[in-house]
């Protein structure tokens, strides 16, 4: 071998265990402790990407959190090109579900699943979040409705094809009197 480029690189090299130690979000990057197998002594990568499931013309965000542990790989045994594969559960980060529900749960509490054995699309907020759909083509809901709290419509609301704030009522005569509230 003449080399350096000959020499095969050692296994233990090529794919390690790590926590990721800080994170950068523009550009996505973050830095992973780890520990070196000659010395067994803790090391960090330089700022290095982590596989984000897609990236392509569909595409994820999520980024890593700190103490969240890592697979690195690291092709030809070289660190700095090395890539970190997030997702490992442990005793630390146990997974937020035991059933066949996919489940992503938030720092804050915030939960979003479905369970497809009960046919069930759930998103749980802390207290105080709030959610916006966004839809300008429209929303179309086909089922019951149940709301706890007011609604506030800021156009019309629209009833079994009646307006309620354009219908008339017939036999009422007009004039400063008011009608009685609904029963």
């Amino acid at each position: 071998m003449t080399d350096d480029e000959d020499i095969p690189a050692d296994p233990s090299t090529l794919i390690r265990l790590g926590t990721v130690a800080s994170v950068m979000l523009s550009p996505p990057r973050c830095v992973v402790r780890y520990g070196d197998p000659d010395t067994d002594e803790d090391c960090e990568t330089p700022p290095i990407r982590w596989l984000a499931g897609r990236a392509g013309k569909t595409r994820n965000w999520s980024p890593p959190s700190e103490g969240e542990e890592v697979v690195l790989l690291s092709p030809d045994g070289q660190i700095g090109n090395a890539v970190a594969l997030l997702g490992l559960n442990n005793d630390n980060a146990p997974p937020p579900g035991s059933t066949v529900a996919e489940v992503v749960e938030y720092e804050d509490g915030a939960r979003v699943g479905y369970d497809p054995a009960a046919h069930a699309l759930t998103a749980i907020l802390p207290a105080g979040a709030t959610a916006t759909i966004e839809a300008t083509g429209g929303i179309t809901i086909r089922g019951d409705v149940t709301i706890e709290g007011k609604l506030t419509a800021s156009d019309d609301v629209i009833g079994g094809g009646k307006s309620l704030k354009d219908h008339t009522h017939g036999g009422v005569q007009s004039g400063a009197a008011h009608t009685q509230k609904p029963d």
